[in-house]
């Protein structure tokens, strides 16, 4: 026989009587049930059969409906581990609260966009696509959605999902055992998200496909300003203008806040969208979206080196002719031997400074516009002004070495040597792996052979001679790694360096 509880397990809130019941028996009109207990009362053996019966296909009845509730609290069981689709890890949620394990669930079988990475002066910030924005930093890790500000402390769907794609990039695949997941959506797996980072969130950035922001506050010192990422973004849609050219009226710092309202500027969009995207989040966002990273420093490259072969060839044609250029690259169309001169040295200071401030992105653009540029100087060791046609002596009474582009900018075997001195593209050159320099080796040789007929600083003969000897062995090794004698021409994973556009 069951025990007498039995009975009630099945009661529910929709079982109870009605109000209108109790209200009728307290009125004194008669009860249905208290009827039905008279006419059982008096009732025949066979209505008693029948209740028998009916009792017997109840029991039966609950004996399924205990069937039922062991498999339903298996599937329970069956849900105190899960494994993460995205990174493979597997997490024991028996330590979660039944709306914590069901924002788990969700986080972690979901896949969302990341549109901002950074780091900050409390910690990292991650911003979705969707707007919600997570923070971790040692204070504990928040959330700006609607269901955080709900349950502050308790980790929403974002949090778990961001830690989950942050861990994979740490922890062992596949862990050894199940990954105890804390109610605040933190791995219990010793060290901190904030230690595993540790200065690392632009390469983890790099491996899981977010866009990593350098604003202003990242402790990197090769780092861009807000201000001048900003720049970089709208300065590649203009062609020919470099970022450190662009709109240089344009001032603008986070320093002071500005609302969008504030950010506008009567009959200037540019202005209005320069400001916009230093002050508002989900603007610089979306302009890193439209201009990646990566597009960004290929486009940089790429201009450096035409407007050194437009200033070259504007140079020649000046010294020749006598013709000043339509659409100068020097201001006011200064084509003069020493504007040339310090013009050059700067768009390669640009590189070389643009290097760091890009990797991992642009090594191939770096490379070729300073190979290029060696290779354009070198060829002219010469009087700039020799066989012109305008009858022209000099530019300002200077002797033929002071017109010579070749002995301003490399020297000879006669000039002071200083190992200290920066040599001009040989320091940004060094700056690059071997490996990004091995496609470019076919011009680097017949430079450096032609700089030791030119008699070259001693020096700059070295430097240059090692560095061709550690491309060389970059080659070899690539090609027996891969079998193959080079890579081709334009291949911008040379060395097995990840440079993905984003």
């Amino acid at each position: 026989m069951p025990p007498p509880t039995r009975q009630f397990h099945r009661l529910s809130i929709g079982q109870m009587p009605a109000r209108d019941s109790t209200r009728s028996a307290r009125a004194g009109w008669a009860d249905p049930s208290d009827e039905r207990a008279r006419e059982g009362e008096g009732s025949s053996p066979e209505s008693s059969e029948e209740e028998e019966e009916s009792e017997e296909s109840s029991e039966e009845d609950d004996d399924g409906d205990d069937e039922e509730e062991e498999d339903e609290g298996s599937i329970s069981a069956g849900l105190s581990t899960i494994m993460a689709p995205h990174s493979g890890i597997t997490y024991d949620l028996s330590n979660l609260d039944t709306e914590s394990e069901a924002e788990a669930l969700v986080g972690l079988g979901q896949q969302f966009d990341v549109v901002n990475s950074h780091a900050t002066s409390t910690g990292y910030d991650f911003e979705l696509l969707d707007r919600p924005r997570v923070h971790i930093g040692r204070d504990g890790t928040t959330c700006t959605c609607s269901s955080f500000q709900k349950r502050p402390g308790a980790a929403c769907q974002h949090i778990f999902w961001v830690l989950d794609q942050l861990h994979s990039c740490f922890l062992p695949k596949p862990p050894s055992s199940a990954v105890v997941l804390s109610p605040d959506g933190r791995p219990q797996v010793g060290r901190s998200i904030e230690e595993l980072l540790g200065g690392q969130l632009e390469e983890i950035s790099d491996r899981l496909n977010w866009q990593y922001l350098r604003i202003e506050g990242d402790s990197r010192q090769t780092g861009m300003t807000r201000a001048e990422k900003v720049r970089d973004v709208m300065s590649a849609f203009k062609p020919n203008i470099l970022p450190e050219d662009f709109r240089q009226d344009l001032v603008e710092t986070t320093t002071h806040s500005r609302t969008a309202e504030q950010c506008v500027v009567q009959g200037d969009l540019e202005a209005t969208l320069f400001r916009l995207a230093v002050h508002d989040d989900s603007v610089l966002s979306s302009l890193c979206k439209a201009m990646p990273a990566g597009a960004c420093a290929a486009i940089y490259f790429d201009k450096v080196q035409d407007q050194c072969r437009r200033l070259l060839r504007d140079f020649d044609r000046y010294c020749t002719t006598g013709e000043r250029p339509t659409d100068p690259v020097i201001g006011r169309g200064n084509v003069e031997v020493k504007a040339v001169v310090d013009q050059l040295r700067r768009l390669v200071k640009h590189i070389r400074l643009n290097i760091a401030l890009r990797s991992p992105h642009g090594s191939e653009g770096a490379a070729k516009a300073l190979v290029s540029i060696l290779e354009a100087v070198t060829a002219r060791n010469k009087d700039s002004l020799e066989g012109n046609t305008w009858g022209r002596t000099s530019f300002n009474g200077e002797d033929e070495d002071q017109r010579n582009l070749y002995h301003l900018l490399i020297g000879s075997d006669d000039s002071v040597d200083d190992s200290d001195e920066d040599l001009f593209v040989i320091d940004a050159l060094e700056r690059l792996a071997p490996s990004d320099l091995f496609q470019f080796i076919s011009q680097l040789k017949p430079i450096q052979q032609r700089l030791e007929v030119n008699r070259a600083p001693k020096t700059f003969i070295f430097r240059l001679s090692a560095l061709v000897r550690k491309t060389e062995l970059a080659g070899a090794e690539l090609a027996s790694g891969s079998g193959q004698k080079r890579p081709a021409a334009g291949n911008g994973n040379s060395g097995g360096h990840t440079k993905r556009t984003r």
